[in-house]
């Protein structure tokens, strides 16, 4: 049986990316640092993941065992040797920490005439793999040289919810049915195969992140933010509330104008993916987002390239459409939260220099611009 080593032994690894490689067959090495996480894996060699759109059905995933990175180095470089598949979900303020010990598992392939290897990191960052790479070079274990002798590193997109959960008597990972995984076709060995079953293999990355970005990223904040001024607590209250579902619907349909534009997509696969990303995967049972989690960090959401004032940059620049995410920037500019210092320095610049010099600070949008004037306008609304 092929061998697929995959960093990260959490809800993620265990609950995405390792249900994709064992569905295309791979034995999996799982590889981590928490002691309580590699004996749960290596307590059966098997685990359970409960598919909530399915009536918690549940589905296997066998044939896994687990090495703890500090304690089993070179049971981890041998298996990294094996492979066919490598695989990261750790957090990409983590692949720093684990790269040393994945260059020294690559550079241990030199030399040996084996196929290589696909590693990718399965991250929620843009080029997550390039910063993979660029940290196991940084660890002075391996040359670029080296690395591209005996492997390739696609960049990918990743998303899904994931849960714990317990359910027929059992303990395991709820997983919604809706999920993200993109691959750069060109940087496969072969870009006609396929390592990993259920990824959508494609030849320009970015197109795929600004999606993410502009629709997924987009709608969830923009949900937080407009349920806030409404006096909602839990962001799935919001999208099931028809008049707010309505309005986080019409923002993310300007974002997919813009996206339609910029990369040609089209308007009913964008419909789609609004629909089976954000909509159900959102209101899915088990679910619940406080608003005040997923409205932190305003100023960063209402930057000039993130997932509000980004889209609304795009439908400016094709004369599109673009109150309704404009809007989502004056209700951020609402969002109070005490414990969150953006919140707290974005609400100390409007008290002090008022609403219109924060529109011009924060967002980058001039003063008598068209997207300016719209967002203080519907600011001075919401006052």
């Amino acid at each position: 049986m092929k061998t697929a080593v995959h960093f990260g032994a959490g809800k993620i690894g265990r609950g995405f990316i390792a249900d994709l490689l064992h569905q295309t067959g791979y034995r999996i090495v799982f590889v981590d640092v928490v002691d309580a996480l590699v004996d749960l894996v290596n307590k059966d060699h098997e685990y359970s993941l409960f598919l909530i759109d399915n009536n918690y059905e549940e589905r296997v995933i066998d044939n896994v065992l687990a090495y703890n990175s500090i304690k089993e180095p070179e049971n981890v470089i041998k298996a990294i040797g094996e492979a066919e598949v490598i695989t990261t979900s750790v957090m990409a303020s983590n692949l720093p920490k684990i790269a040393p010990l994945l260059a020294k598992g690559l550079k241990a392939r030199v030399g040996k005439g084996l196929p290589k290897v696909t590693v990718m990191a399965c991250e929620n960052a843009m080029m997550g793999t390039n910063i993979l790479k660029k940290a196991m070079l940084d660890s002075d274990n391996v040359t670029e040289a080296e690395l591209d002798e005996v492997g390739v590193y696609p960049n990918t997109a990743v998303d899904r919810v994931v849960f714990d959960g317990e359910h027929h008597g059992k303990k395991g990972i709820e997983i919604g049915a809706a999920f993200e995984l993109a691959i750069e076709r060109g940087k496969l060995v072969d870009p006609a195969k396929e390592p990993i079953k259920g990824g959508e293999y494609v030849d320009d990355l970015a197109m795929y992140l600004q999606r993410k970005i502009y629709i997924v990223n987009c709608g969830h904040a923009l949900s937080a933010y407009y349920g806030n001024v409404k006096g909602y607590t839990i962001v799935q209250d919001v999208l099931r509330t028809p008049e707010l579902l309505d309005e986080v619907r019409a923002a993310m349909k300007e974002s997919a104008a813009g996206l339609a534009k910029e990369f040609g997509f089209t308007k009913e696969s964008l419909d789609n993916y609004m629909e089976t990303m954000v909509v159900k995967r959102f209101t899915m049972p088990g679910l619940s987002d406080p608003v005040t989690r997923v409205g932190r960090e305003p100023i960063r959401k209402i930057s000039a390239n993130d997932r509000i004032m980004g889209p609304a940059n795009l439908c400016e620049k094709y004369g599109l459409e673009n109150r309704q995410l404009l809007k989502g920037v004056a209700c951020a500019m609402k969002f109070v939260n005490p414990e969150d210092a953006q919140a707290v320095e974005l609400q100390d610049y409007i008290a002090k220099n008022g609403a219109g010099a924060a529109i011009e600070k924060y967002t980058s949008a001039k003063a008598g611009s068209h997207m300016y004037e719209v967002i203080l306008e519907e600011y001075n609304k919401l006052a």
